[in-house]
């Protein structure tokens, strides 16, 4: 069985083994199990100690796992077509409620992969994989949009003068739920609120500087020559907006993340710091960055809250700040930072506590501006300190049925739509 690994751990299969199952109040055929965070509902004869595959909500499976599974709503769509499932043509798997209860992801019996091999009782719990023998199963759903506001008659960007290793993007935070062994019970960890924004990153970095013929030519001749200079670079979570350059891409009919960078960092950062944090509130034409999160901030206005500090040399070797060095950088140059809600061993933690709701009282001031109350808070991040911090995210399942809501009427999260063409 060939294995490889995921391209992304958010949105992959996994080999899970059923540990709990929960009897479900006006449902006779079908029952709900846990699963790092999760909840599936699934038929009544499944079993504690029952093998399957585990798929997230979000995730695509691919055509061929749907037809040979018969889960097309649409049953010519599938190996036997006298059957129905319940996915829509999209393949995707949403968050939804059937009769009151949440479902989240789907678990799937084994057997549902032996149409690509005979061998799949090689697979083990905890195995993870978006490709099974060279054959796709699933990947991460995604709405497209063509990309907007390239100068006419321009299909190509102009030469970059920023390397990606200065100002490298954020790190990937994994599900708590899922991957919360890799902390021992006595690490000690900080619980801070994840904010419903839009990511930027920060950097006073080294960039290529313009030579002049003079020096072209001196640096031919083997003359040193200062090639690079520093200067604040501004980016998404997945693309690198340089300013001086007239083809960088954006999303809205102006450029948030430069303009917001600028704005709160510029002239604020030591060499060869990089900053990243969470845009919140509305655009200056009075677009909402996210829908129903404002968190109290006035019409056209937006603030900015601090998560990760780095240090990054001219190699791209990055070391970062503690978080109580984040909190101290931060205060002394008049930056906001992420709340932070629990400080304390891993082992004293209960996460669940922190889903599910809404942790601030500002929310409640924020009703008379048009947000849904019955909207939570996307969940929380877990931290371990280090030279590149360990941070987990631990999200509510009610936002879930949030972000599918969002993408069932077509609207595309403002960090997918940054890598989108």
């Amino acid at each position: 069985m060939q294995i490889e690994k995921p391209k992304n751990q958010n949105y992959c299969a996994t080999i899970v083994e059923i540990k709990i199952i929960k009897p479900l109040e006006n449902c006779d055929n079908v029952v709900a199990t846990l699963l790092f965070g999760y909840q599936a509902i699934v038929t009544k004869d499944t079993k504690v100690g029952d093998i399957g595959v585990l798929f997230t909500t979000e995730t695509q499976l691919s055509d061929n796992f749907c037809y040979h599974n018969n889960l097309y709503r649409h049953g010519e769509r599938n190996a036997n077509q006298t059957e129905k499932g319940y996915l829509e043509d999209n393949r995707r798997i949403r968050a939804i409620r059937f009769r009151g209860h949440t479902s989240n992801c789907l678990f799937m019996p084994l057997k549902s992969l032996s149409f690509l091999s005979s061998n799949i009782s090689e697979l083990k719990v905890g195995d993870e994989f978006d490709t099974l023998n060279g054959v796709e199963i699933c990947k991460k759903y995604e709405v497209y949009r063509k990309q907007q506001n390239q100068a006419k008659g321009s299909q190509k960007r102009t030469h970059s003068r920023v390397d990606p290793k200065h100002i490298p993007e954020h790190i990937s935070s994994s599900n708590f739920f899922k991957y919360g062994d890799v902390f021992s019970p006595e690490d000690d960890v900080v619980v801070t609120q994840k904010l419903h924004g839009t990511s930027v990153r920060v950097g006073n970095i080294p960039v290529e500087r313009k030579l002049s013929l003079w020096e072209r030519f001196l640096a031919k001749c083997g003359v040193g020559v200062q090639l690079t200079q520093f200067d604040y670079i501004y980016g998404s979570r997945k693309v690198i907006k340089d300013i001086n350059n007239p083809f960088h891409k954006h999303f809205y009919s102006y450029d948030l993340w430069s303009d917001v960078g600028m704005r709160d960092f510029k002239d604020k950062l030591p060499e060869n710091y990089v900053v990243y944090a969470e845009i919140l509130g509305y655009t200056k034409d009075g677009g909402v960055i996210q829908k129903g999160y404002t968190y109290c901030i006035p019409m056209r206005e937006s603030k900015v809250y601090v998560y990760r500090i780095a240090v990054v040399n001219a190699e791209g070797v990055s070391v970062d700040l503690s978080w109580d060095q984040l909190k101290d950088f931060c205060t002394q140059r008049g930056f906001s930072y992420v709340p932070e809600i629990w400080r304390g061993k891993v082992k004293d933690m209960d996460a669940m506590q922190w889903v599910d709701k809404r942790l601030f009282d500002t929310y409640r001031n924020c009703l008379s501006l048009g947000e849904d109350q019955n909207l939570v808070d996307e969940g929380v991040c877990i931290r371990r300190d280090g030279i590149i911090p360990t941070i987990l995210k631990a999200k509510s399942p009610k936002f879930y049925e949030h972000e599918t809501s969002l993408l069932d009427k077509g609207e595309i999260d403002l960090e997918s739509s940054q890598t989108l063409e």
